[in-house]
This record gives C-alpha cells, structure tokens and sequence, in this order.
C-alpha cells in the first residue's frame, strides 16, 4: 500500500476531475482519490511518496500502433530517415548516404525507412539512381507510406532474383520494369515488403527483440502505458508474450490479429499474462495512404510541381479502384470474422471507402443482432469523413482512432497542393469527429511518426501544422477533449475504461508524472513546454533500465527468426 501526493491529479474522471493524492494498494489497484487527508483515512498507514510540484494523470494509450515494424526500422541499426526526425531536405539524406558509404564494410546491407517523396519533393529513387549513390552496398529503402520500397542493384541479390528479374506481379506485390524485364528498383504493396524484408532483416538487425524492448522504452519515455497493435499475427506472439511477462514491462499491449494471418482463428488466452497482453479484435485494411494515390477518395488530385515529382496521379480521382476489397468482398470478410465481443478495426481513409464500410458495418451488425450494442467497431486515420459521415458512424457507435500526423506534418500540403482547401483544410476533422459522437483517438501509426501525445494534443486544440499555419481552425478541440484522446477514450475504445485510462477506484495504478499543468501551458507550447517525469504500470514505478536488462538476458535466438521472417508493412 501507498500514497502518491501531487501539486494536482487530473483524473479524466467526470465525477471528480481533479485531486491531489492517489492511494494504491499491492495488487496495483487504485483504493482512493482525493486530499491526502482522504486517502490516509482509507489507508492510515501507508507511506506517502511526495511528487512535489509535479502533476499526475492517467497513462497515456497509444490506440493505434505497429511495434515491430518499429522496432525494426525505427532504431539503430536502421536507418530513419523521414523530414521530422531529422531529415528535412533531400540533401540531408544524401549527406547521411555519403556518410555510410564511407563508413560501412563493402557488402554489408544498409536499409532505410521513412522516405518522404512528397515532403522532400524528390522523385522515386530508382535502381539507376541508388547504384549511383550505393554500388557497393545492398540498400533498400522504404517509402513512408509503407505501400512503395525501393532499392538497389546488389539488392536483387540478396532477393534471390537471377538477372534481377523480380517474380510475376500479384495483387499484392507489384514491381517495376525496365524495358528488358528486369527490376527497375521499385516495388509495391505487402508482399513486395515482406520479401525486402526477408531477405535484409537478418544482415541488419541482429537482436530483433532487444530493439523491441527498446521500442516498449521509447513509449514509456513519452508517457504511454499502454499500446495497441494494429497489424498483429501469429508469428509475433511468442515475442510480445515474452516481453509482457517480464515483472518491469513498461507497456500494456492489446492486439488487433491481421485477418490475412493464416492463425487469426487460433484461441488468444494468455492465462495470467493477460492483464499485460491480450487479444481484442481484428484488422482489415480497406484503402491506401491519401499521400501516394491510393485512398479511395472522391476529389480529384490536384495538378502540383510537387504532386508530379512525387509521382502522385494528378487530375485523378481513386474512388472504388483504390479499396482493397469490393463492398460484398468487404462484407463476407466482416462475416467471417465478426462476432458478439469482437472488435473490428477498419483502415480506411477516403469519403467513398468511409461509405463503403460504414454500409458493410450497419449490415454486420444487423446481421449479428448487434444494433445499438456497445460493440465499439473502430474505423482507422478517417482522414476525411463528411459531417453527416460522422454523424451516421456515430449512430452505428463505431469510435475513430485519428492520425494527427497527417495534418500536422502534411498539412500545408494538403491545403492546396494535393487537394482544393474545402477538402484539403478539414483533413483529420477532429470537430466532426467528436460532434458525431466516435469518442476519438489519437495515434502515431508506428514507424510512420514519432510517438509524441503531446504534440498529437497539440494539434487537435490548435489546428496549426508543424509550419505554424492554421487549417481549418473550426475542427479545433478543447483541451478536455482532446486529453480524452490518449486516456479515456482510448482505454475504452481498447474495451479497457474499466481498468486504465482514468484515475478511479478500482482502476490499475497506470500512471504518468508530468512536470507542469498542461492547463496552465499555452495550447501551441504543449509539445515543447511539457514533460514526461516517469510513468507506473500497476503502481510500481517503471525501471527503464532494469527492463532493458531484462531483455538482455532472454535467449533471443527463436524470436530472431520469428520477427525476422513475418514483419510486414502496413501504413495509412
């Protein structure tokens, strides 16, 4: 049993949403909220830890995650290369690649993640184009969206291509040619990443489950507790359940299992791990990435300098041609795999995909005797719903898990450049959204953007992209809101409200120590003014450190082979 006291609490709580000590016993749980003097009258002898001026809240959830493929690519010895970590022009890339051509043994394999044509106004690098900058070195590249990758000649080697002539195209991994035949260095979709992947993971990334171990410790660092996965299957399992039963695992995962994953029918009981680890639903993807062509939108791409150079499809409209699955196609797969107490998540971005699903939710769930149920069927990024759109996802009660990264650090493109400002301005219509009724949440989808809540926050109340111009300032969120976001929202769109996401009794000591009240901070300081002092997961607070070390001492060699041979791609 004990006591933490704090300048504030915020609790995200209705009934009481402000206190200054939380009361916690041994299980974990929370036994009191309010004064110190009330919780020392349901605890009288528990020590008081004093946090001082520092304000408490409930961990932040990450709702919408992909923790491999980020652990992955995101970290070292990969190589992130999108404009906001670090990257901001071509130039800057081009410096890094001289760098590693100098530095790295000839024949090693270098990769590379987080390519933004569009942000860096950069045609496709091709084959011809990376041997020049690479022709001693394998290297492969993927774009940000996760649907293109591009790499150089010795990397058709490494795939096992004779002649660097790539397989027959599928749907779901398409390669370019050249005149002859062969690979002209560029490949698309799943499949295609997955092959890349294969065939680099284990020349690059030698210890895959220390950089996951390190992805669940950059979370933590950044207040989260808890994290979704959005593009789980089977073959990770053994991994995350590794990770969730070690005593200093900083993070709850909860796992939306791929219904392409040849074991997304097998039983998901993880006994006594399963307060750090389990299964809530399933995942199907419906359109592509709003920013490559490929989501299934009704407005016409508009003619740019920097749309051509990016290879976006100007003057075009994708509508249906861009979903991955017909409207009876789409309609079967939720027949197959929805059910009472099973979630379902829906990628999908585009008005005329956001159409197409919301019909075949509302005949699911009228074919399930679901109607009006708290089922909690999510739709994900929803880039860009009309209002009545949101109103009629809100009568279905289907909840939105939001992309903030899109606007913020794609916004001033949007407006204007890609799309007219009437489309281009809403894009990520927070207002609409919670107007409607969807109880939003804020993600950073994995390896495409930093896992940064406060500046998701900051975006939502201010509307301002990462240039400062304001869009649209009318779909703009309160505070109160926007807060609601990475906690209590999204511990209930998880279907877990009633154990994280609040400071309540009953509920599990998941918290984060903050260094300031974000009330108190100019809504367009959040990001650089606020603080992540430590978190606590079952009021135990998280030893980083000795996590690591944790992580360390697990024979890895299994789940090398495992995390190596089935991490796939998937982006908005």
């Amino acid at each position: 049993m004990q006591i933490l006291s704090a300048s504030s609490v915020i609790t995200m709580a209705d009934d009481r949403p402000r206190a200054t000590a939380v009361a916690v016993d041994d299980s974990g749980r929370i036994v009191a909220v309010g004064s110190l003097d009330d919780c020392r009258g349901v605890a009288p002898d528990a020590p008081v830890v004093d946090l001082g001026s520092s304000v408490l809240m409930p961990g932040f959830i990450q709702p919408h995650d992909h923790p491999v493929p980020a652990a992955l690519l995101c970290q070292q010895p990969a190589h992130w290369i999108a404009p906001f970590v670090g990257f901001p022009a071509w130039s800057d890339v081009e410096n890094l690649f001289a760098q590693l051509r100098r530095e790295t043994p000839v024949g090693q394999p270098l990769m590379f993640n987080g390519l933004d044509r569009l942000l860096l106004s950069v045609p496709i690098p091709d084959r011809t184009t990376l041997d020049r900058y690479f022709p001693d070195h394998p290297v492969l590249i993927f774009d940000i969206t996760g649907h293109a990758l591009y790499f150089n000649s010795r990397a058709t080697v490494l795939f096992g291509w004779t002649n660097a002539t790539p397989p027959p195209d599928t749907a779901d991994a398409r390669w370019d040619r050249r005149p002859d035949g062969t690979s002209a260095g560029v490949g698309y979709e799943t499949q295609a990443s997955l092959l890349a992947l294969n065939a680099f993971l284990p020349g690059v990334v030698p210890s895959p489950l220390i950089n996951l171990g390190a992805w669940y410790a950059t979370l933590a660092r950044n207040g989260f507790t808890a994290v979704g996965d959005l593009g789980f299957t089977s073959n990770y399992r053994a991994s995350m359940e590794e990770l969730a039963g070690l005593p200093g695992c900083p993070v709850r995962y909860a796992l939306y299992q791929t219904t392409y994953d040849p074991g997304a029918h097998e039983a998901a009981d993880f006994g006594d791990r399963s307060p750090m680890i389990q299964r809530v639903g399933y995942k199907i993807w419906m359109d592509g990435s709003p920013t490559i062509g490929t989501a299934s939108i009704s407005v016409p791409y508009l003619d740019s300098d920097r749309a051509r150079t990016a290879g976006i499809p100007v003057g075009t409209a994708p509508g249906t041609s861009a979903l991955n699955y017909s409207a009876d196609d789409f309609v079967r797969l939720l027949g197959e795999f929805a059910a009472a107490g099973t979630q379902i998540a829906t990628h999908i971005n585009g008005d005329i995909g956001i159409e197409i699903v919301l019909d075949g939710y509302e005949t699911a769930l009228r074919r399930l005797g679901l109607e009006g149920s708290d089922h909690r069927w999510r739709v994900e990024h929803f880039a860009m719903p009309s209002r009545e759109q949101c109103l009629r996802a809100g009568a279905l009660g289907i909840t939105a898990s939001m992309s903030p990264f899109q606007s913020l650090y794609r916004g001033d493109l949007l407006d204007g450049v890609l799309y007219e400002p009437s489309v281009g301005a809403r894009w990520q219509p927070y207002r609409d959204v919670y107007d409607g009724g969807l109880r939003p949440t804020f993600h950073n989808d994995g390896y495409l953007s930093p896992p940064l809540p406060w500046l998701n926050i900051q975006n939502a109340v201010t509307r301002r992209s990462a240039s400062g111009q304001v869009h649209d300032p009318h779909q703009a969120l309160t505070l109160d809101e926007a807060l609601k976001g990475h906690t209590i929202n999204a511990a209930w769109q998880q279907k877990r409200d009633h154990e994280i996401g609040s400071i309540e009794v009953g509920r599990l000591a998941d918290l984060v120590l903050l260094n300031t009240d974000p009330y108190d901070v100019d809504p367009t300081a959040l990001q650089d003014t606020m603080q992540v002092l430590g978190t606590w997961i079952a009021g135990r607070r998280v030893d980083l450190d000795a996590f690591m070390a944790s992580v360390a001492d697990i024979d890895a060699a299994d789940h090398m082979s495992a995390l190596h041979a089935h991490t796939t791609l998937h982006a908005c």
